[in-house]
């Protein structure tokens, strides 16, 4: 086998050229196998042939096997099929069989051939090993993708399984992926597989830690080294160093993203060009998955974070309670933007403090105890004043932070989001990551959307209690209206009617104490309108109970006549004699008759307080209803007046006699709150100077 080394050494210009015009002429080879030139197709084989050789006399020559792996991966960066690789390994056989026919002829063809065809054979077989490999790093890339069909795989084991595809494809110490963040400078490892260095997910380095790093980052091209490494001690992995690095930029939009790099210490061959441009394009590639990946994140998170505004804009409405809208706006925003700590800080811009108002972590304790520090204090003020989200990658080094007593002084990440009202900025959100984990320009627009539900939720729960407030001040005064004026009121109403049934009075004196005493009296009706009013806002009757509209009707008008200014008020009541007129209601329904009648009789003209009552049955809309009229010849309503007259307005006040249009609009609301209906008609249609009908709709009960 000696002489045919040597042959074949000797003659490797010529099997070169056979090989090349064979290779040209096969149909096996397709165009875009031949498009890289000839002089470059031969320079490889020519390498190829002599390591083959090399490898063929001495198999445990690592030189030799370097080289032809070296030239298989360069048959991968042309993508060069299967069947081409196979094709061109037997023209190679075909030549070298042909040169050693020719110089050695008294060689046995047969022990020439078998010799040859393990030569070959073994060649194949690495050439199929190796492009197993390279698909297996494709197939990696796929699983990486979101909705892979058929994957078993998460992303992080498809990326790690990827890396160590490369790690056995290129024989190489170490392979891994890093995330370059422009704000800290920093490179955090996504994805690694390494030899004899162990290196954590989310592991971060300086870029002068990572060989050629800096200068890749800056060039935005890829970089080799070939040089012996710095001795490093214990094999630490704050600094990395290899005798070959490659570091290929992943770029995403013009601007660098990250970095693939593959280091190699054992190496004899340096790495060639093409398998330079192969790490180049499998950077290309990673880029590719990362950004699917993270636009298919994306989508997911949007998703979820729609679900939850809306959950949480549900549950926020619900609330009136500050510190419950406080803590379901907190917890929330940390469902989707996960934190190690999250404070939320509220501003009091009269006294132009702030406080935390809701915090959890290590130091929540710590920072709710921090209470009434000036507005402008530390990253939450400004970030009030600016009325700007902003993240911060070291709290530490921010000159505008403010230490917290009880706290550390620890390096940490900030993300902090204002809650910025109509006129002021209400608060801020604060959240914490513990490096070497970062806040991302997502996280920051998730954090925006809830800051602005969290103001709409807190302005609402502001102007509720300023009404609940108000409204408390209103029932106050209305309990001293209708309790503390009305204790005064009744015993002037005892003195007059003392005074008034004296025999020997005065007719002057006694025309004045009966009308002093009817003023009297109208106030204190009026104070029976406001609390009806007063029960009315209490809201809807708990329960309602069959109840006789005529008894109502009838008690109504005894008390009405009973009142010593409107005795002379005439009734007419033209209802059928022991009729039931049954209705849904409750003790108040005998209110909204008297509130009605009352009014109605408010007048100095005793001809004007007759009033004509009459029922009957009504169906509208398949519902039954009883009809009450009231109707009043000699008071004239002008039509613009009709319905102001039955609502709590200024011109209700100011047209009517004594301003009584409350107990009309009382009335109203009684009926109304039966389900019924109120409204005032003329006795003669289009005539209002005929007088008037104030009319009641109550529905009927069989």
């Amino acid at each position: 086998m000696k002489a045919v080394f040597e042959v074949l050494k000797a003659n490797i210009g010529r099997m070169v050229d056979m090989w090349a015009l064979s290779t040209a002429k096969s149909s096996y080879v397709r165009g875009v196998d031949l498009n890289v030139s000839e002089r470059v197709r031969t320079d490889r084989m020519s390498a190829f042939i002599g390591a083959l050789i090399q490898r063929a006399e001495n198999p445990s020559d690592k030189r030799s096997h370097e080289v032809l792996k070296s030239a298989i991966r360069a048959e991968h960066g042309g993508q060069v099929s299967y069947s081409a690789m196979v094709k061109r390994q037997n023209l190679l056989r075909d030549s070298m069989l042909f040169v050693v026919e020719h110089d050695l002829p008294q060689l046995n063809r047969a022990t020439a051939t078998l010799a040859l065809d393990s030569m070959i054979d073994k060649s194949i077989e690495s050439t199929l090993e190796l492009m197993d490999q390279y698909a297996e790093m494709r197939s990696a890339l796929s699983m990486c993708m979101p909705g892979a069909p058929d994957s078993n795989y998460s992303f992080d084991q498809a990326l790690a399984r990827f890396c160590r595809s490369v790690l056995d494809y290129f024989d190489a110490d170490f392979v891994a992926i890093f995330k370059y963040s422009h704000e800290s400078k920093e490179l955090a490892c996504i994805s690694s597989s390494a030899q004899s260095i162990t290196l954590a997910k989310d592991s971060t380095f300086q870029l002068d830690a990572v060989p050629l790093a800096a200068e890749v980052v800056s060039s935005l091209k890829t970089a080799y080294a070939s040089e012996a490494p710095p001795p490093v001690k214990g094999r630490s992995a704050k600094r990395l160093a290899f005798a070959n690095t490659v570091v290929a930029p992943i770029i995403h939009g013009g601007s660098i993203d990250g970095l693939l790099v593959v280091g190699d210490s054992t190496r004899i061959v340096p790495v060639t060009p093409v398998e330079i441009g192969v790490i180049e394009d499998l950077a290309m590639q990673v880029e590719w998955v990362l950004e699917s990946s993270r636009i298919f994140q994306q989508m997911q998170v949007r998703s979820r974070a729609q679900k939850v505004l809306i959950d949480t804009a549900a549950a926020v409405q619900q609330e009136i309670e500050f510190e419950e809208i406080y803590r379901i706006v907190a917890s929330r925003i940390a469902e989707l933007v996960p934190c190690d700590e999250i404070a939320l800080y509220i501003f009091d811009w009269s006294k132009r403090t702030c406080s935390p108002v809701f915090a959890t972590g290590h130091y929540m304790a710590e920072i709710m105890a921090d209470r009434d520090f000036p507005a402008d204090t530390g990253i939450v003020g400004y970030v009030a004043r600016t009325r700007k989200p902003e993240i911060i990658m070291d709290t530490e080094a921010d000159p505008r932070a403010e230490y917290i007593p009880g706290t550390p002084q620890t390096h940490t990440r900030m993300l902090a989001v204002p809650i910025v009202g109509k006129k002021e900025t209400i608060g801020v959100i604060e959240l914490i990551r513990y490096p070497p984990m970062a806040f991302t320009q997502e996280d920051l627009e998730i954090a925006v959307m809830f800051a602005n539900h969290a103001a709409v939720a807190l302005e609402n729960a502001r102007l509720l209690k300023e009404i609940t407030n108000e409204r408390d001040q209103v029932e106050m005064h209305m309990d001293l209206l209708t309790h503390d004026i009305a204790n005064y009121a009744t015993p002037i109403t005892a003195y007059f009617e003392s005074i008034r049934s004296k025999k020997d009075l005065d007719p002057d004196v006694a025309m004045m104490a009966d009308k002093t005493a009817r003023q009297v009296e109208n106030m204190m009706r009026l104070i029976d309108m406001v609390r009806v009013l007063s029960r009315l806002r209490e809201g809807t009757p708990r329960s309602l109970r069959n109840m006789d509209l005529r008894k109502a009707i009838d008690s109504a008008i005894v008390e009405v006549r009973d009142r010593s200014h409107v005795r002379g008020m005439e009734f007419d009541v033209g209802l059928t004699p022991d009729q039931v007129m049954l209705v849904k209601a409750d003790e108040m329904l005998e209110e909204a008759f008297v509130n009605l009648f009352y009014s109605a009789g408010l007048t100095e003209a005793p001809e004007k307080n007759k009033l004509l009552i009459t029922a009957e049955v009504r169906r509208e809309r398949k519902v039954d209803y009883w009809w009450v009229k009231v109707a009043q010849p000699g008071r004239s309503i002008p039509h613009h007046l009709k319905g102001e007259m039955l609502r709590m307005s200024k011109s209700a006040k100011s047209e009517l006699a004594g301003g009584f249009g409350i107990g009309f609009a009382a009335a109203r609301s009684v009926v109304e709150r039966y389900g019924g209906s109120m409204w005032v008609s003329d006795i003669v249609a289009g005539d209002y100077t005929k007088g008037c009908v104030y009319n009641i709709m109550l529905p009927r009960i069989q």
